[in-house]
C-alpha cells in the first residue's frame, strides 16, 4: 500500500475529477444539438467557458452520478452496490438533470425494491439493442482513484457499478478500459492504450478491442463523434476519449473542440476531460474553469481522498 501518495499522483487525480466535472459542464449547453453546424448557430461567438448551472442543481447527471460513487467508495471504504444505488435513486428523486432513459428505468426499478444487479439485467433485457448507451462511462472514474493500486479489484469494480444500469458487456468493459486507461495515466504511462488491452485480454467484447486497436493510427477526422443515430454509443465514447489522451492534444483544446463537434457532446467531453486531466493534472484546467465549476475545492479533496484510501 502506498500510504503517501506523490504529489504528482494527487494532482493527476484532482484534474482526473476536475477535468470530468468541467467537460460535462461545457458541454451540457450543446448536447442536444446534435451537429457542428447547429452549435455553430446556437453559440456564433464559441464555447469557452463553463455554463453556470440552474439553481439548486448543481451538477448534471454525468458530474452528480460520478461524485455520488466517490462518496460512496470513500465513506463505506469498499463498493457497496446498494448504498451507491440508493443514493443515485436519491439525486434521481430530488434533482435527475440530464439522466438517460436507461438510467432512470434501471433507478426507478431499484426504487421500487427491484435488486440493483437484477435491475440492469431487466432493462438490458427489455430492449438489447439500446443497451449500449455510456452513461456506465461517464461515471465510473472514481472507482479507477480508489482502486488504483490493484488493478484486478479495479476492473470487478468498474463493471459492477456499470452492470446497476447498464448490463450490456460493451458497457461494463467500456467502464473497466476506461479505469484501467486512468490507472496507467495516473502512474504516468502515456502510453496506456497496449497496457489496457494487454489487461483485459480477450474479456472485452470485440467490438470495444477494435475501437482501442484503432486509436493510435486513426485520424481525428475519422473519429466517431457526430455519426447520425449513433450519439451516446458507449465504444464511439471510450474511443474517443483515448484517442485524446493519445495524442497529445491539451485538456483546454479538447475540451473546446468536442463540446462543439456535435454528438453527445458534454459525455464525450466528461470522459475525455477524465483522461486527460489524470495524464496531466490539475494544472492543465483553465483556472477560470476552477472558478467557475461549484465546489471545486470539495471534488480535487474527493479525488485526494480516493488515492489516499488505496
Amino acid at each position: 500500500m502506498n500510504a503517501t501518495p506523490s504529489p504528482e499522483l494527487l494532482s493527476r487525480a484532482r484534474g482526473a475529477l476536475l477535468g470530468l466535472v468541467a467537460g460535462n459542464q461545457l458541454g451540457v449547453p450543446t448536447e442536444h444539438l446534435g451537429t457542428p453546424e447547429a452549435i455553430r448557430e446556437a453559440f456564433p461567438a464559441g464555447i469557452a467557458d463553463l455554463a453556470s448551472p440552474p439553481k439548486h442543481s448543481p451538477y448534471d447527471d454525468d458530474a452528480a452520478m460520478t461524485l455520488l460513487l466517490g462518496e460512496s467508495l470513500l465513506e463505506r471504504r469498499e463498493f457497496d452496490a446498494a448504498d451507491v444505488a440508493r443514493r443515485w435513486v436519491k439525486w434521481m428523486k430530488v434533482d435527475g438533470r440530464g439522466i438517460g432513459a436507461t438510467t432512470r428505468r434501471a433507478l426507478s426499478l431499484i426504487d421500487r425494491g427491484t435488486e440493483p444487479f437484477e435491475a440492469g439485467r431487466l432493462v438490458y433485457e427489455e430492449n438489447p439493442r439500446r443497451s449500449a448507451g455510456n452513461g456506465s462511462v461517464m461515471r465510473c472514474l472514481p472507482v479507477a482513484l480508489r482502486y488504483h493500486e490493484d488493478a484486478d479489484r479495479l476492473i470487478r469494480v468498474s463493471t459492477q457499478q456499470a452492470a446497476i444500469t447498464h448490463a450490456d458487456q460493451r458497457c461494463t468493459w467500456g467502464a473497466a478500459v476506461v479505469n484501467l486507461a486512468v490507472r496507467e495515466l495516473l502512474h504516468g504511462n502515456i502510453y496506456f492504450v497496449e497496457e489496457v488491452l494487454h489487461r483485459v485480454g480477450d474479456r472485452a467484447p470485440r467490438v470495444l478491442r477494435e475501437a482501442l486497436h484503432r486509436v493510435p493510427r486513426e485520424a481525428e477526422a475519422d473519429l466517431p463523434v457526430s455519426r447520425a443515430g449513433e450519439y451516446g454509443y458507449v465504444v464511439h465514447c471510450v474511443e474517443i476519449a483515448f484517442w485524446f489522451a493519445t495524442h497529445d492534444r491539451s485538456l483546454e483544446a479538447a475540451l473546446l473542440f468536442l463540446v462543439q463537434a456535435g454528438g453527445d457532446t458534454d459525455t464525450n467531453a466528461a470522459v475525455a476531460g477524465a483522461l486527460l486531466g489524470a495524464r496531466y493534472g490539475e494544472a492543465a484546467l483553465p483556472p477560470r474553469w476552477i472558478g467557475q465549476m461549484v465546489g471545486a475545492h470539495g471534488i480535487g479533496k474527493l479525488a485526494e481522498d480516493l488515492v489516499r484510501g488505496a
